[in-house]
């Protein structure tokens, strides 16, 4: 394919928001967009949405799944819980590295320009020497010890430019020894410092973190399960937190004094209005007093960025081990879908259409995907044909495709922003809808989409129009075109 190179729309005009922002532009000879074609649009298919094709393209075994491009050869990896397996042009084979130890989250701690991977069993810290292969670099990060996790998520808390970790405490049988979570600020690249514990010690599960309020810098959200309340840690941006998940309506009904075994959740813009939502995967038995799986709107500055229930009308049937959601646009219509693992023997996963009206279809028989209980889900387009896929309980499901149009969005940070890009968001403008898409440091309980973000643009085609906003609160704008793949780096003003 022949790649078009074009420079970005009114750099000059660049909201800057916050301190400690740097201004955009392009350093001499390096493009700030690049544009390259994705493969013709396919039919409508007949039959199931999604294929197994596990054995075919030479994928085995694992659990969680986290997407990420270790080599930078534009076809993503994927770690599946003690398995690193690389990508070659849609084909497989496993990787033998020092990368191990369970749940895995792909992030640049050290601005490289190669994705590291940090595991939440043990605290495990793997450094990427430059795409052929890992070193164990677990010493720096301290005060591990026998810390019990089951989740961690990756951002620039304190937007210094270089990924911090965020590590779930979870629970051991002797109350005394629940562990709390722990923030560990990233010291230049070089080591890793414990900057702040939680104030209790609860049964935390997935952790995900989002800007979902627009200020410029990532909140966290905690999955916490044994009845316990979710917590949302809003961040003044330099890294201190504030829990305010009773105050924004999202750590769950606390009827009785009981809220919900969540395992795991999910940032993401349900309705297409531009401000990030989240969807919250409750397991719950069956007394009506522990929270059921819901879906929360996110009101916006108006409201003061408080949530409003949106399940009682979404069609989300009940069942009771439901565990971890992935959101993605499998059919390319604009609007993020839903697919939520359970993980005992008498529930099954299942797909979610997203209806674009806080409704939602079930089309787990006609999508054919997995029904076998896992706590794995993870969304990326493994074979670049502009569709997604599915990674989940060790297996891979490849998309069969349809007619939607679609856009995929790589960011690239530097000079002030981390190299993963991790916390950026784009935005397009389609119609009277703004489709907003994140970069992740995790989603669900162990889990990460691919980094490269994917837009489903339904019959929309040409010009697109697209606001990407970087960490620290940095705006710039964008045309894009449909049907490409878009490479957008983060440049400062060439002075």
């Amino acid at each position: 394919m022949t790649t078009t190179e074009l420079k970005a729309v009114s750099l000059a005009s660049v909201l800057l928001v916050g301190a400690g922002c740097q201004s955009f532009g392009l350093a001499p000879g390096i493009p700030a967009l690049t544009l390259t074609p994705l493969p013709p649009v396919g039919e409508v298919v007949d039959g199931p949405f999604f294929e197994d094709v596990t054995d075919e393209v030479g994928i085995g075994g694992g659990s969680e799944a986290a997407w990420g491009d270790f080599n930078n050869d534009g076809w993503v990896d994927v770690y599946l819980s003690g398995g690193l397996w690389q990508n070659n042009e849609g084909k497989f084979t496993q990787v033998d590295s020092e990368v191990g130890g369970g749940k895995g989250f792909w992030g640049d701690y050290d601005n490289d320009g190669f994705l590291d991977i940090f595991t939440a069993s043990g605290g495990g810290l793997f450094h990427n020497l430059g795409g052929q292969g890992f070193e164990n670099v677990s010493n720096l990060v301290p005060e591990r010890g026998e810390h019990v996790s089951r989740g961690a998520v990756w951002g620039d808390f304190n937007n210094d430019s270089y990924l911090d970790i965020y590590y779930a405490g979870y629970e051991v049988w002797e109350p005394s020894r629940d562990y709390a979570d722990f923030l560990y600020l990233n010291e230049g690249g070089t080591a890793f410092r414990k900057h702040w514990e939680s104030p209790a010690k609860e049964r935390a599960r997935g952790v995900t973190a989002s800007d979902f309020d627009g200020d410029g810098d990532l909140d966290v959200y905690v999955s916490n399960y044994r009845l316990q309340p979710n917590k949302l840690w809003l961040n003044d941006g330099m890294a201190g937190f504030t829990e305010v998940g009773e105050a924004r309506k999202v750590d769950g009904d606390g009827d009785l004094g009981a809220w919900g075994h969540t395992i795991g959740s999910a940032f993401g813009d349900l309705d297409n209005d531009g401000l990030v939502d989240l969807f919250v995967g409750n397991f719950s038995h069956a007394p009506a007093y522990q929270d059921r799986p819901k879906f929360l709107k996110n009101l916006g500055a108006d409201s003061g960025w408080m949530f409003e229930d949106k399940s009682g009308g979404a069609g989300l049937g009940w069942q009771e081990s439901f565990a971890s959601p992935a959101l993605g646009d499998y059919d390319n219509d604009g609007d993020l879908d839903l697919y939520l693992t359970a993980v005992y023997g008498h529930n099954h996963n299942v797909m979610y259409r997203n209806n674009g009206d806080w409704t939602f279809t079930d089309v787990t028989d006609s999508a054919s995907v997995s029904r076998d209980n896992t706590y794995s889900a993870a969304w990326a387009d493994f074979d670049n044909d502009g569709d997604l896929d599915l990674a989940t309980g060790g297996r891979l499901y490849r998309n069969r495709g349809n007619a939607g149009h679609r856009l995929k969005v790589r960011l690239i940070g530097g000079h002030g922003v981390n190299g993963a890009a991790i916390g950026a968001s784009v935005r397009l403008r389609v119609g009277e809808k703004t489709l907003t898409r994140e970069v992740e440091g995790a989603t669900g309980e162990g889990n990460q989409n691919d980094l490269t973000l994917h837009f489903g643009l339904g019959d929309v085609t040409g010009d697109v129009e697209a606001e990407v906003r970087w960490p620290g609160g940095g705006v710039q704008n964008f045309t894009l075109q449909s049907d490409h793949l878009a490479t957008i780096r983060y440049l400062p003003v060439n002075k």
